[in-house]
């Protein structure tokens, strides 16, 4: 029988953004994932700790560490670094929006799209909008016979 791992895909838009832990440790070791050469991701990938892509994403990355696009890596779609991105000399980014601590590209690399640097800052909450009250428009009585 073969063991597969699952990874969510899916991070729903009403989930707070997860605090960032101090280090991303666990049994002593720094959470890492790697989507190798001949990986392929089609949709959401969210990562509590560094992600390395080396094979081809079609839409939204988010890490609380560091991203490396390296090798021949591509990415097209929203990208996310709470720590830093690292766009290596063969790797593409074609992005709608990155929002990063901290930003390297490397010469010979591919960058295209938006850029947000900084600190990592919390999403903001949703505006409520408030809706007008429904106007009732009284109804005529039927007028009283005499």
């Amino acid at each position: 029988m073969f063991g597969w791992a699952s990874l969510s895909s899916r991070r729903p838009g009403s989930r707070l953004p997860t605090p960032v832990p101090e280090a991303h440790v666990s049994n002593g070791q720094r959470n890492s994932v790697v989507l190798g050469p001949k990986d392929r991701l089609v949709g959401q990938l969210f990562i509590e700790g560094d992600l390395r892509v080396a094979g081809t994403v079609e839409g939204a990355l988010e890490a609380t560490g560091d991203i490396e696009i390296a090798g021949g890596g591509k990415v097209n779609g929203q990208v996310t670094a709470y720590n830093r991105l690292v766009v290596g000399s063969e790797a593409s980014l074609i992005a709608s929006d990155v929002r990063v601590a901290r930003l390297t590209v490397e010469d010979g690399a591919t960058f295209s799209g938006r850029v947000s640097m900084g600190p990592h800052a919390e999403e903001p909450a949703p505006v409520a909008v408030e809706e007008p009250a429904p106007v009732v428009e009284p109804t005529p009585q039927k007028g009283k016979r005499r």
